[in-house]
């Protein structure tokens, strides 16, 4: 089975929105991610109306500047843009697990049939395995359909901590690796350890470590599994 990819796509233009999704359904990504925290608000209509033409799934993200995003208004602000965005058959919306929002999203989601990822990022470092799992179960409780543990890797103790959490945690759908240079690795190995999927963006880096879907791609097929 081939590894699952979800595409980063900074959704501040059009064409590279309309781009992205015809690269990643020709390339066999299995989702694009519309980073909706660097569109214009009076844009919505028409990149909607993208979504709703695409032959592949989208993910709703508007990641707010504390957690890395490029969002920086209000949370009450922030809530009305998903609401706005969910009018829209999305497959997925991606919500932080530390945002004052995330009830009133998680439901909004339920009632338009949308799945919920519940993200957690950790931008300095990645901790322990003991911390890892205690998070990790906080999470559950919440009843997303997807939790996603993303942390940053700045050894190969790191490393090793977060490919072994990723291994050790079955029975549900865990997206989760690392990010920086020195967690490059992660990033590839993920979904082949029971990862639900990975992440590459279209063009633009938009977290460390990021790649290309065409270079992930590349790297599959050269490993045989593409």
């Amino acid at each position: 089975m081939k590894p699952r990819i979800c595409v980063s796509v900074k959704a501040d233009d059009l064409n590279r929105i309309q781009r992205a999704f015809y690269s990643s359904r020709k390339l066999g990504a299995s989702l694009v991610e519309l980073r909706l925290d660097h569109a214009r608000e009076e844009d919505f209509e028409k990149i909607m109306g993208i979504v709703e033409k695409s032959r592949i799934g989208a993910v709703a993200t508007i990641r707010p500047f504390y957690d890395g995003g490029a969002y920086k208004g209000g949370e009450g602000e922030r809530l009305r843009l998903f609401e706005k965005a969910l009018e829209t058959p999305f497959k997925y919306v991606d919500v932080e697990y530390k945002s004052r929002i995330w009830r009133s999203v998680i439901r909004l989601a339920r009632k338009k049939d949308i799945g919920v990822i519940l993200s957690y990022h950790d931008w300095n470092k990645t901790p322990g395995l003991n911390t890892l799992r205690r998070i990790l179960s906080k999470m559950k409780e919440r009843g997303a359909d997807v939790f996603k543990i993303v942390t940053t890797v700045t050894n190969p103790v790191e490393e090793a901590t977060l490919l072994f959490f990723l291994e050790s945690s079955k029975g549900f759908r865990l997206i989760c690796f690392g990010m920086g240079e020195k967690g490059f690795a992660t990033r590839i190995l993920s979904p082949l350890l029971g990862g639900f999927m990975t992440y590459a963006s279209y063009d633009e880096a938009l977290a460390p470590g990021q790649v290309t879907l065409g270079e992930m791609v590349s790297i599959y097929r050269r490993m045989g599994i593409w």
